[in-house]
């Protein structure tokens, strides 16, 4: 798979629901948004020298991070993701996994296997030889449009919660904190259309470097990530 380019912006509460109202009016959400919006929850992993997070906060331009990821709390489809970041370039690989090996994920009980896919064997030597493990539960719900010229895919992130228990993932009444943030990402091959850009107000808005992954694990831990090893 190729990268795209991914742009970030921070939005306002007036921002965000003024933008949402003129996507509406141009663009048709994807194909498994069957209501308003759909769930997403990701368990993030890393390493015993936080390599994920830590090249997250030095602002290490190139960079890569695992993470499990469902939707709508459904345990019937779940990917094990491998995402890489260069700059605002992005491109992740992808497998599927069964919620047995989630679970035998989550219990570090999970082996090499030549009937696993090698994305997931990877994970599991990294888990084995780097101590990669669990570290940060994130959920937000998520507006999303699309337009196939370009493969432009713009979402709008709200309702942004985490938390460091893995125990209880598919519960919707789960305990969770908030970050109090809302987030436009766009995401294209080549280029936005101007009547795209426009409806957004892309010239009018600042971009910005932030990730959910870091500003979680900041907000719960203070900061102090090396917290996680208890």
């Amino acid at each position: 798979m190729e990268y795209r380019k991914e742009i970030k912006y921070l939005l306002s509460d007036n921002d965000f629901h003024l933008i949402n109202e003129n996507l509406k009016m141009i663009l048709k959400k994807d194909k498994y948004c069957v209501n308003d919006f759909y769930t997403i929850t990701s368990i993030y992993f890393d390493n015993y020298k936080n390599s994920s997070y830590n090249q997250v906060k030095c602002g290490i331009s190139e960079r890569w991070k695992y993470r499990i990821r469902f939707y709508n709390y459904d345990s019937s489809f779940i990917k094990l993701e491998k995402k890489y970041k260069v700059n605002n370039l992005t491109k992740k690989i992808d497998t599927i996994i069964t919620l047995d090996m989630l679970n035998h994920i989550l219990e570090n009980n999970l082996k090499v296997s030549k009937n696993n896919s090698p994305l997931l064997n990877e994970f599991i030597i990294k888990v084995k030889t780097e101590m990669l493990r669990p570290i940060m539960l994130i959920e937000y719900d998520r507006i999303p449009y699309v337009y196939k010229t370009g493969n432009v895919r713009i979402t709008l992130d709200f309702n942004i919660r985490y938390n460091d228990i893995f125990n209880d993932i598919f519960n919707k009444e789960k305990k969770m904190y908030y970050l109090n943030a809302k987030i436009l990402e766009v995401k294209y091959n080549e280029l936005i259309p101007d009547f795209i850009g426009k409806k957004i107000g892309i010239n009018y808005l600042s971009e910005t470097s932030f990730s959910k992954f870091m500003n979680s694990i900041d907000k719960y831990k203070g900061g102090n990530i090396n917290d996680s090893w208890g």
